[in-house]
């Protein structure tokens, strides 16, 4: 009976090791996880490397189903152990704030965004901006527009106006790196190009079009006359531009001045500058939108204003 019981006990002993071992052996990490409120703690956690194992998921039974687990974006970088990455999960500590720069937004329109969130102090943000020294694409006037390359960020729960500039700059030098683009005069025209080209286009595969007809104007001596770059003067606050707009005197009037504005007018994605480098070979140069999202092109003004007639009777 003695035996028995020896045996009983090294056994629940042996188990309870086991037991100890797996919850607290740290396992490596290096990556983002979403907790989404509404979605299943299951769900959300499949892609943890111990999502699937069975000590896990009776940790999260114990642990009241896993219910304590609080929804955000969680940074994990460097050793959790079961116990201690449910730890985390449930205070809500190591929490990163993500930030989404639409195609298109302005750097005023950024920093509203980043404000309004209660992220950045604006005048710091600026000023952090300002002391940048070293960024190898042209910044006249230390303009950034059209730097900060619209994608989603993770930033870590301490991080500052500084951080959130590095970060973003960062990726716009991994989409264009500087080597790639020796000649950063031209980079700056492709760069105003593909600004306006997108805050012109709705769908992706209009931009190499809508780009030809751009170039074409200019080819001719024809000013660009884009409504875009009259409405950047007025913080894109504009749902339409009017004929009085148009009389705005400024280097960002295209209907006033040939050429490309002095600066972008927008921060363009990675589609829209491959459009300005490779537009489409056509002789366009006029377009209208139609109402479904694309535009009518057209060689002729006559062509042009028929059409406009036209769609207006539709």
């Amino acid at each position: 009976m003695k035996n028995v019981l020896r045996i009983l006990a090294l056994m629940i002993a042996g188990v309870s090791a086991l037991i100890i071992f797996t919850l607290t052996r740290k396992t490596e990490y290096n990556q983002i996880v979403e907790i989404k409120k509404g979605e299943s703690i299951s769900k959300s956690l499949k892609s943890l490397p111990v999502s699937k194992e069975f000590m896990f998921k009776l940790y999260l039974k114990l642990k009241n189903q896993g219910k304590n687990i609080k929804a955000g974006y969680y940074e994990l970088k460097g050793e959790y152990s079961i116990i201690s990455l449910v730890k985390v999960l449930e205070s809500g500590k190591d929490k990163i704030y993500r930030f989404t720069i639409p195609e298109g937004y302005s750097l005023a329109q950024i920093t509203d965004k980043l404000s309004a969130e209660g992220k950045i102090d604006k005048e710091k943000f600026y000023n952090e901006l300002n002391n940048i020294k070293d960024f190898p694409y042209l910044t006249p006037n230390g303009n950034f527009e059209g730097y900060f390359y619209p994608e989603t960020y993770n930033f870590s729960e301490y991080f500052e106006e500084k951080d959130i500039i590095e970060t973003i700059l960062k990726e716009f030098l991994k989409k264009f790196p500087p080597e790639k683009y020796p000649d950063k005069e031209d980079f700056y025209k492709k760069l105003i190009m593909a600004s306006i080209i997108e805050k012109e286009a709705v769908k992706s595969d209009e931009k190499p079009v809508i780009a030809s007809a751009f170039y074409n104007r200019m080819k001719k001596g024809m000013t660009l006359s884009s409504d875009a770059t009259v409405n950047y003067l007025f913080d894109y606050s504009k749902r339409r531009i009017y004929y009085k707009d148009l009389e705005i005197d400024s280097p960002y009037n295209t209907y006033k001045y040939k050429g490309l504005p002095p600066a972008p007018i927008a921060n363009p994605d990675i589609k829209s500058v491959e459009a300005a480098y490779n537009p489409a070979e056509t002789d366009y140069l006029f377009f209208v939108a139609k109402g479904d999202g694309y535009h009518y092109f057209s060689r002729t003004y006559k062509e042009h204003l028929e059409f406009q007639r036209n769609n207006r009777k539709r």
